[in-house]
């Protein structure tokens, strides 16, 4: 017969409907937070891929930088943008100025453009 005047057994209880239940919502709740984990997970990862080629970016022009440091810090280095910047010469050269000769016109078009009167508008 049935298990009567018995007392439960805690496994009936972990069986029930409302245990069960309640196990499922907690279940539920569970998996949606996992899910928001993983987006958050898979943003920090594309946002650390490009930090460390905005790094790695930085780093090549501070490299760079360091380079024309050190050449403008020697005397040919110096002298070079002063010639590029100024219009200067060292005793003894002389300066060699070139004139251009005839410019071409852009337009190679031999059609002349003709001139409507203000007042036609078709």
């Amino acid at each position: 017969m049935a298990n009567f005047g018995k007392k439960k057994k805690i496994i009936d209880y972990w069986h029930s409907r409302p245990v069960i239940f309640v196990l499922c919502i907690i279940l539920i709740f569970l998996a949606i937070s996992i899910k928001e984990r993983y987006v958050i997970e898979r943003e920090m990862s594309s946002r650390w891929v490009a930090t460390e080629k905005e790094k790695q970016d930085l780093l090549d022009r501070k490299h760079m930088l360091e380079g024309k440091v050190d050449y403008l810090s020697g005397d040919r280095g110096i002298e070079e943008e002063i010639r590029t910047h100024f219009d200067v010469a060292k005793s003894g050269e002389k300066v060699v100025l070139l004139v251009g000769g005839k410019v071409k016109p852009a337009s190679t078009s031999t059609k002349p453009i003709e001139q409507k009167a203000w007042y036609q508008f078709w």
